[in-house]
């Protein structure tokens, strides 16, 4: 008997009567039972606006009018009245550091924008109100806001001239430290830079050379390596409190944006303790390789172990971290010719091999690169690797992406890398002011260029930084993106031709960053057969005044057709 080769067969038997009868029995089956049914109301589809939702296992088996819905009610089928509500898919923030955020609920806060006064006299209530040896930390600061009266230990040694503070900038690129922080930290006239930070010295006469407490990148990092560290218990509930606070904001997926073994550690236990609502991708430190190769040890399902942070470049605030092309505004003034662009954290060189070798591997690599100097640097190491593994590897981010080229905005396009966009301060506020000052009003006329990004059809996706910002309210984020106008408007625009439309700053929040976490076939639309990550809110935010979209509050927040997230 001769045998027929597969294709063929298998077209054989495609065609065949039975088959027919076969494919007849698949399509006569009976309507999947409901768990729940969410009925009257207004939810957004691919299709349009629909009024049901029939949900069972985690999955939406029907969505559609109430009479299309009703062949999946069962007995047992819960029926909830939306009562108009309006219903989006599950929101994805692609720049989170959740353990950071959580733990900041402990600290010595301030406001963003306060001034000099409003620091001391805060720090000087935690000072007093602290445990005997208990390091005061917090934040945040900015320079400008400040005014004539920039952040130096002298401040902070009036309030607390024996216990340790170390306040956080808005940044969290740079810290401010008093005299006794300093003192512990061994740090000296004679301490020197370190290998890509900077330990700002006094340019007074009596006191040159001196530091002043303002430390920026490796070496802050050097000095909160001294803060006596919360215990690993702390962390999980630091972690649960984010992830609760996320979810009554209606954020059902994130992107961890820096993992170090000792938070994998804490993602794993409130993982293995069912706490961990939300799905998980987490990137992974470079400098922590022993967590790159041990990184299937901590996967669990819903938290994802493969992504790898770089950090190139530090912010392009008053402390010029952030690698540009072109001198700061300020430099002149700034009297340091040497950081007059900034500068990046790794060679060139350096950066491309590695992407190269995280690429092979099939690692997403998550490029920090605020300037654009940075995003141009980070795209060549892209090109590096498609050059040297082929055009089909992962879709690599260029994380904050505050200010790109126009050629680098098209070459991204080619190399189908990702912009991801952060924080959300794309509109005036005072971290922003910090920004202009530094960089310049030309700039900031492309500053945080999504509308070019998308207009070039490139992946874009967006990332709060939280809590780099206070807020990670993706309301906020989707209503400044659509005006460039603080929250409510008013007043100043920022880089009005970087407006978008309400429907593209959600597709940013949803259907884009669910394929940039590889979940592209499973969340992100709400349709049949699809996961069913869900959030209803009290407002049409297609239909209102853009200006107070930021006031959505959320009344549920579903993942996996369980609510997760009821409000009071």
């Amino acid at each position: 008997m001769t045998r027929l080769p597969l294709a063929i067969a298998l077209a054989t038997l495609i065609a065949s009567p039975a088959s027919a009868q076969f494919q007849d029995a698949i399509g006569a089956a009976p309507p999947a039972p409901a768990e729940v049914i969410y009925t009257h109301g207004h939810v957004a589809t691919p299709a349009g606006w629909q009024t049901d939702i029939a949900i069972a296992h985690g999955t939406i088996v029907a969505v559609g009018s109430e009479e299309e819905v009703k062949a999946h009610r069962a007995g047992e089928t819960r029926i909830v009245d939306l009562k108009g509500m309006t219903v989006l898919p599950g929101l994805i923030d692609m720049h989170v550091h959740a353990v950071d955020a959580g733990l900041q609920a402990r600290d010595c806060r301030f406001p963003q924008g306060a001034d000099a006064a409003t620091i001391t006299r805060t720090v000087k209530d935690c000072v007093a109100a602290a445990r005997p040896g208990e390091w005061i930390t917090g934040g945040q600061w900015d320079a400008s806001s400040m005014g004539r009266t920039p952040p130096h230990k002298r401040l902070l040694d009036a309030v607390a001239p024996t216990t340790p503070v170390v306040l956080h900038d808005i940044s969290l690129h740079s810290v401010w430290a008093n005299s006794a922080a300093l003192k512990a930290a061994g740090i000296t006239r004679a301490t020197p830079n370190p290998a890509g930070g900077v330990i700002e010295r006094d340019g007074d006469s009596d006191h040159k050379g001196e530091p002043t407490g303002v430390l920026r990148e490796n070496a802050a990092i050097a000095l909160l390596n001294m803060v006596p560290a919360p215990s690993e218990d702390d962390r999980v509930e630091a972690l649960r409190t984010a992830s609760k606070a996320m979810l009554a904001q209606g954020i059902t997926a994130y992107e961890e944006a820096l993992l170090a073994t000792t938070n994998a550690r804490v993602y794993a236990r409130l993982a293995d303790a069912g706490g961990l609502a939300q799905h998980v991708r987490a990137c992974m430190w470079d400098r922590d390789q022993t967590l790159i190769a041990q990184r299937h040890l901590y996967a669990r399902p819903g938290l994802e172990m493969g992504c790898v942070k770089m950090i190139l470049d530090g912010v392009p605030t008053d402390s010029h971290t952030a690698a540009m092309l072109e001198p700061y505004a300020d430099a002149a003034a700034f009297g340091d010719a040497a950081r007059a662009k900034g500068s990046l954290l790794y060679a060139p060189g350096e950066i491309d091999a590695k992407v190269a070798r995280y690429d092979a591997a099939g690692l997403v690599v998550k490029l920090h690169a605020a300037g654009d100097g940075s995003v141009s640097a980070a795209l060549d190491a892209v090109a590096a690797a498609r050059k040297a593994n082929g055009p089909y590897g992962p879709h690599h981010e260029i994380a904050h992406a505050n200010f790109v080229t126009p050629a680098d905005i098209q070459r991204a396009h080619a190399l189908t890398a990702t912009f991801e966009f952060s924080p959300y301060i794309w509109f005036p506020s005072p971290p922003v002011r910090d920004v202009i000052r530094s960089v310049g009003p030309e700039r900031m006329a492309r500053f945080t260029p999504v509308r070019d990004a998308i207009d070039a059809g490139d992946r874009v996706v967006l990332g709060s930084d939280w809590p780099v910002v206070p807020s990670m309210s993706p309301w906020l984020a989707i209503e400044t993106l659509v005006t460039r106008e603080a929250p409510g408007g008013g007043g100043e625009t920022l880089a009005p031709g970087q407006k978008v439309s309400v429907a593209e700053a959600l597709r940013l929040m949803t259907a884009n960053a669910a394929r940039q976490i590889g979940l592209g076939d499973r969340i992100g639309t709400i349709e049949a057969g699809r996961q069913a990550d869900l959030v209803v809110i009290d407002r049409d935010i297609f239909a209102i005044d853009p200006h107070q979209i930021h006031a959505t509050r959320v009344l549920r927040t579903i993942i996996a057709g369980k609510e997760a997230y009821l409000a009071p």
